[in-house]
């Protein structure tokens, strides 16, 4: 019955995920489909500058995500991850003071809380230290989202990563707890 519950959970788990990934990513590939549309027969300059942008900026993002999600689990100098937050979070204004590296599973939760606290908090600056990723002057917490980190199971596309959150915080041997400006991890 346990393996039943766990592969319901894991599929409804991934059916939250797929959507929050569609969703995240679906205005930057508008934008390059709709500048590429507009080229059609003649070559434009302005148009092709908005196809690099859009491409650029999707590339960014992807990387990020990929990184938040684990598929590129691995140990990031710091200045290289403070990179890789700015650049996938073009629209997002990111106040670095991590210091040092980002090892043993860190660079996969750093970006993973950086993306749902900038996605709850639009555009509002994020601040990144050792102890985690904050917004002034409060973050805002869904319930759904927020019943994740108290063990309730994901029921919406955020409350997803928020689960996909703590198993990352669990393997880089952390602890992941809400606060009214963010989410911290402690050992």
């Amino acid at each position: 019955m346990a393996s039943v519950w766990g592969a319901w959970l894991m599929s409804d788990v991934t059916q939250y995920l797929v959507r929050w990934l569609c969703h995240d990513l679906a205005t930057p590939i508008a934008s390059v489909m709709t500048a590429s549309e507009l080229l059609d027969d003649t070559p434009d300059a302005e148009i092709n500058e908005l196809i690099r942008f859009g491409a650029r900026r999707l590339t960014a993002r992807l990387r990020l995500v990929r990184l938040a999600l684990g598929a590129a689990e691995a140990d990031m100098a710091g200045g290289a991850l403070e990179r890789l937050l700015k650049d996938g979070l073009d629209s997002t204004s990111v106040d670095w003071r991590w210091e040092g590296d980002a090892t043993g599973g860190m660079a996969t939760l750093i970006a993973g809380c950086v993306l749902l606290v900038a996605d709850l908090n639009r555009t509002r600056p994020l601040a990144v230290d050792q102890d985690g990723v904050t917004v002034a002057p409060s973050c805002t917490w869904p319930d759904p989202v927020a019943a994740v980190f108290t063990g309730s199971p994901a029921s919406c596309n955020r409350g997803s990563l928020a689960a996909m959150l703590l198993q990352a915080a669990d393997r880089a041997g952390r602890r992941l707890a809400t606060t009214p400006n963010g989410l911290t991890w402690s050992a």
